[in-house]
């Protein structure tokens, strides 16, 4: 027998994502219940209980009409609005072929804003089609309207255009008033599509009233399950089947109907239509909601900029961007608190910045900063305010990291001790940091992160002895920017080109194992930064001074890019971190045997989540955080086993001052979800750990204690 995997519901989750997806109703939930286990025929047969099902199905039907104002034309059920958008473009496009006339056209035309399933369905169908049509964005405005003079000058030569109601990243409502004006002067008969998505249950809709011809719809968008949708059809417009083979839906579309789907539309739309129901909130309550959840962000975040206008977006989204603060920092600690928000559209989460914005023209460092907050029309006034107390506790812990800009009278505190890696993109940073003497250097700065290195040396009053590069850099380069707003003498130190101080020791002891000759030395707190070479420099980082020591051995070199030169064989010994200027594979920190292919990694250990969660029940199981110490702070996670907080941009320092009897510990890797703790465990096990592991589904599969445990270390 299977045991499936049982995923523990976090408590007091609040969930701020509806415009990605949404819970289910309860009520909807018993709908389903009821029809999956009663009334489950199959609405093609004959019989008594395919009638029933028959039923079902028809009086959603008449429901959903009365719902999107869809008196006349076709109304059928699909999988969701992904195969609407499929249908629609279909129908349009095997139309146009087929149509008088169709060689004055060129262009397929659609909002530079839509879903991406909107312009991959009109280049797949354009291609299989042989149309040989062109694609063309319809550009937007800094508020994401469509421009109707793009429109009236193009969609005379159109095969179809395809816009929506509401921005799934910003909520901003098209005027599809106007939109049909300019369309319909300029070309009455093309075929017009609106994703009418995140319009359901939001914004009125009479569509038979209108020109459109086509509108998908998706049921979880709106408290519905996932796997079901619908679709409008004007009589006039052409319409191609996309499934076939059994006749359903009138031969509109094939396949034996989601009958336990159609009957939470059936809920859905009852709820929808009834004007004594006080599930869903009035307009005006979720006004008070959104303004309500953004004075408490406008707190928690004084330079906070809304990437829409709210006038002209429904009142359920808000769209924010942090100067300074990348969207993936924000979304990792609102995770962690507990709060689900998006940073865009939720299948296009892996990419770092909008498209959306981008293509409003708006700044680049709010295009990759933005965060989408959005809820439903059923969520309840306990959830806004409990999430507007969850908030400010976020962003308390991001001021603690310094990742933002802190009140003077704040207690700011933070851990970073040793080598930070700060990374953009497969770039690498590195800070040096003696907390204690209030110490740093930065070496190989990256543009990108110039302000975050600004705010954390004002957050910590950190003294910056040098802004180092491991290749010459101009005037007016990141380094020699940064070294003239943060080092101790400002622009009077006499640098060279790669920022090494001429007040820096000429003569100094060559480290333990160098055998090449250094360029001075200076110090940073209780350790020494030799550098060896002169155009295109490495540096080496000592261990830290004791007593009258004047040759340490060598714990670090940052080695730009010499990887395999024999002047780096001969500065490091075997035993010292190799930390490089760029790292594609995610290698963070390697070894000169690791370069030579000598190294002999200890391979991943091979657990189930059972065995995995015996090893969390036991005190010598080491549990390595490696999520942001912003994100361990919010929330700590409590198991019998001992927990470190290790990110992944303190990895090699934690490499490095790790005790031997760290490495035969049973180890298991743990972040949000997954990526940083696979990582992690990669890089410890080439490193020496024995015994490591990785919970694969990040902290959503960890499962904890009841109790708190206190004594939760900070690495």
């Amino acid at each position: 027998m299977v045991t499936p995997v049982q995923i523990r519901p976090k408590a007091e989750e609040i969930y701020l994502d509806c415009n990605a997806t949404t819970p289910v109703l309860p009520y909807i939930t018993q709908a389903v219940k009821h029809v999956m286990e009663h009334v489950f025929g199959n609405p093609s047969s004959s019989h008594i209980t395919g009638l029933q099902a028959r039923y079902i199905l028809e009086n959603t039907r008449r429901l959903g009409r009365q719902v999107v104002g869809a008196h006349s034309g076709r109304l059928f059920f699909t999988s969701g609005a992904t195969e609407g958008i499929q249908t629609a473009v279909l129908s349009a496009l095997t139309g146009a072929r087929s149509t008088q006339g169709a060689g004055t056209r060129r262009w397929l035309l659609y909002g530079a804003t839509e879903h991406k399933a909107v312009p991959q369905a009109l280049a797949h169908w354009n291609q299989v089609l042989q149309l040989n049509a062109e694609l063309k964005a319809i550009p937007v405005d800094s508020h994401g309207k469509l421009d109707l003079d793009f429109i009236a000058e193009h969609v005379g030569a159109a095969y179809m255009i395809c816009t929506m109601a509401v921005n799934n990243e910003t909520g901003v409502r098209q005027n599809l008033a106007a939109l049909e004006t300019v369309i319909r002067q300029h070309n009455p008969d093309v075929p017009w599509m609106v994703d009418c998505v995140q319009a359901l249950g939001k914004m009125c809709l009479d569509l038979a009233d209108t020109t459109i011809d086509y509108a998908p719809f998706s049921g979880h968008k709106l408290y519905a399950p996932k796997g079901i949708g619908f679709m409008y059809v004007r009589d006039s417009a052409p319409f191609t089947p996309l499934i076939i083979g059994g006749g359903q839906e009138l031969g509109q579309r094939s396949g034996t109907e989601n009958l336990p789907g159609i009957a939470a539309l059936h809920a859905l739309f009852e709820l929808l239509l009834n004007p004594e129901q006080s599930v869903f909130q009035p307009e005006s309550i979720l006004l008070q909601y959104r303004q309500q959840l953004l004075h408490a962000l406008q707190s928690a975040f004084p330079t906070l900029e809304l990437n829409h206008p709210l006038a002209e977006s429904i009142p359920t989204t808000l769209n924010f961007s942090v100067q300074g603060v990348p969207s993936r920092d924000i979304m990792d600690v609102f995770d962690a608190a507990n709060i689900r928000v998006s940073s865009g559209s939720a299948c296009s989460s892996g990419v770092t910045r909008s498209f959306v914005l981008d293509a409003m023209g708006l700044a680049d460092w709010r295009s990759s900063s933005a965060i989408r907050l959005s809820f439903g029309p059923a969520t309840t006034a306990d959830t806004i305010a409990a999430a507007c107390e969850r908030i400010q506790e976020a962003a308390q812990a991001l001021r603690q990291s310094c990742l933002l800009v802190a009140d003077t009278n704040e207690d700011i505190d933070s851990d970073l001790d040793g080598i930070v890696q700060w990374r953009f993109g497969s770039a690498c940073c590195y800070l040096v940091i003696d907390k204690a003497a209030g110490e740093m250097a930065v070496i190989d700065p990256v543009a990108e992160l110039a302000e975050r290195i600004e705010r954390l040396v004002a957050c910590q009053r950190y003294r910056v002895k040098a802004v180092l590069t491991t290749e010459p850099h101009g005037p007016q380069s990141a380094a020699a920017m940064l070294a003239n707003l943060l080092c101790a003498s400002g622009c009077e130190t006499e640098r060279d080109a790669v920022g090494w101080p001429a007040t820096a020791t000429a003569v100094c002891a060559a480290p333990v194992g160098c055998d090449v000759t250094t360029e001075g030395c200076l110090t940073v707190g209780q350790r020494r930064l030799y550098r060896v070479g002169t155009r295109a420099p490495i540096y080496l980082l000592s261990s830290p001074l004791a007593g009258a020591m004047t040759s340490p051995h060598v714990d670090f070199a940052f080695i730009g890019e010499h990887h395999h030169s024999p002047f780096l064989q001969q500065a490091v010994t075997e035993k010292t971190l190799l930390l490089s200027r760029y790292d594609e594979a995610f290698q963070v920190v390697e070894t000169l045997p690791e370069l030579a292919g000598m190294n002999h990694a200890a391979p991943l250990i091979n657990v189930t989540i059972d065995q995995q969660q015996q090893w969390l029940q036991q005190p010598q199981t080491l549990l390595v955080d490696v999520r942001e110490q912003q994100e361990h702070r919010v929330r700590r996670l409590s198991v019998d086993a001992e927990v470190v907080n290790v990110p992944l941009t303190r990895l090699a320092q934690f490499i490095q001052q790790s005790p031997a009897a760290y490495r035969q510990r049973p180890i298991v890797c743990v972040c949000r979800s997954g990526h940083r703790s696979a990582v992690a465990a990669q890089v410890m096990a080439r490193h020496g750990f024995q015994q490591v592991s990785h919970v694969a589904g990040g902290t959503a599969l960890l499962i904890e204690a009841d109790a708190s445990d206190e004594s939760i270390l900070t690495h």
